[in-house]
């Protein structure tokens, strides 16, 4: 899921942005991806930035960090499997 902004031009030539949460998903026929709205929080200019920040960190309290970086970029963390992991030092890493 990510937080989506679209933008909407008036007759008046002003523009208009609107955030909502969205999820991608693959259309079954065409196999393009489509944005399925989950929740439209409304006009950007009107939306209270501090309530978003206060869910993002409700929503950060229960996820775990490796869920969290995960969902940064991009990962979807069931699908990724450790076959085997090798301890390296120091002088290696750098």
């Amino acid at each position: 899921m990510y937080l989506r902004s679209t933008k909407r031009t008036n007759k008046d030539g002003s523009v208009v942005k609107y955030l909502q949460l969205a999820h991608n998903e693959r259309h079954p026929e065409t196999g393009c991806p489509v944005a399925k709205i989950v929740y439209n929080f409304g006009r950007e200019d009107q939306v209270d930035k501090e309530a978003l920040r206060r869910l993002m960190q409700s929503i950060a309290r229960v996820v775990s960090p490796e869920e969290h970086t995960a969902a940064q970029m991009g990962i979807d963390i069931s699908s990724v499997i450790i076959k085997s992991d090798k301890a390296l030092g120091g002088v290696w890493v750098l």
